[in-house]
């Protein structure tokens, strides 16, 4: 897989500070490329002004009869690890890791994030993070699963794009096979790969911000998020936004420069001396 590094547009710190951007796509779609046109576009020219480096790599994508799980989680471990190798060439600090995901990246940047060494081969090595911001990232596939968010899929996936055919099924895309036909398997795929599960008492604080009309990942699993972070004692913000689907969609002038500078100063908070 390959990686896109946006290098800081001030000269501010002797390293920069990095924000792995994960972009989003319900693990079946998407690309690194999307920070380029993307609805968070304010705050990452706040953060590279400020000194900040981004990088946005790609994962593997779902395919019928291939699981995504944990291949895309993996991918972006090795997007880490790489720039842990290349810190030197690009005067990268390592000790102010943090990521920004939307959707199915905020989702895949959570498992990496919350799960310790949960899903960590031998060959990668315990990653300190700084913080993580999460863009209504689905944390409990389980609600997904069950929920109407899987009809909302197949009904939208298959009528926008060509790319997957008329016979197209997010479920047997997502887990690789029918989980109808497997349901051991397939449930504790839905559990193993939900960040809820995994949550620990982490170290860094987590900002959360989620449309109150979100079709796709329901708010209420932000809001359970939260109330477990907080059980946790591990800090947090939160910001629901009326009237807002998933993907920003709908979202005023007002919500939508105020997500830029919730997102920017919330990074430039974390930062550790």
């Amino acid at each position: 897989m390959k990686l896109d590094l946006y290098g800081p547009t001030k000269k501010v710190y002797e390293t920069s500070p990095v924000v792995f951007f994960i972009h989003g796509g319900a693990w079946i779609g998407g690309t690194k490329a999307a920070l380029n046109f993307n609805r968070i576009n304010g705050a990452v020219n706040t953060l590279r002004e400020n000194g900040y480096t981004i990088i946005s790599p790609d994962y593997s994508l779902a395919a019928k009869g291939k699981n995504v799980f944990p291949d895309c989680i993996l991918d972006v471990y090795d997007a880490i690890e790489w720039t842990k190798r290349n810190a030197s060439l690009y005067e990268l600090d390592t000790t102010n890791f943090g990521f920004v995901g939307e959707s199915a990246g905020a989702h895949i940047a959570m498992m990496i994030a919350f799960s310790d060494t949960t899903l960590h081969p031998e060959k990668y090595i315990k990653t300190k993070f700084s913080y993580v911001v999460d863009l209504y990232g689905p944390n409990d596939l389980a609600d997904i699963y069950h929920g109407q968010t899987v009809n909302w899929l197949n009904s939208s996936v298959g009528r926008i794009t060509k790319v997957f055919g008329t016979d197209f099924n997010w479920k047997e895309h997502a887990f690789g096979f029918d989980p109808s036909k497997d349901s051991i398997r397939a449930n504790e795929m839905l559990y193993n790969f939900s960040p809820i599960n995994i949550l620990r008492d982490n170290e860094f604080p987590v900002l959360i911000l989620h449309g109150k009309n979100d079709r796709i990942v329901p708010v209420e699993q932000s809001i359970r998020l939260k109330l477990e972070l907080d059980s946790l004692g591990v800090g947090n913000e939160m910001h629901l936004m009326s009237g807002v689907d998933h993907n920003l969609i709908n979202a005023n002038r007002e919500q939508k420069d105020s997500i830029q500078i919730w997102i920017s100063d919330f990074v430039i908070r974390c930062y550790k001396k």
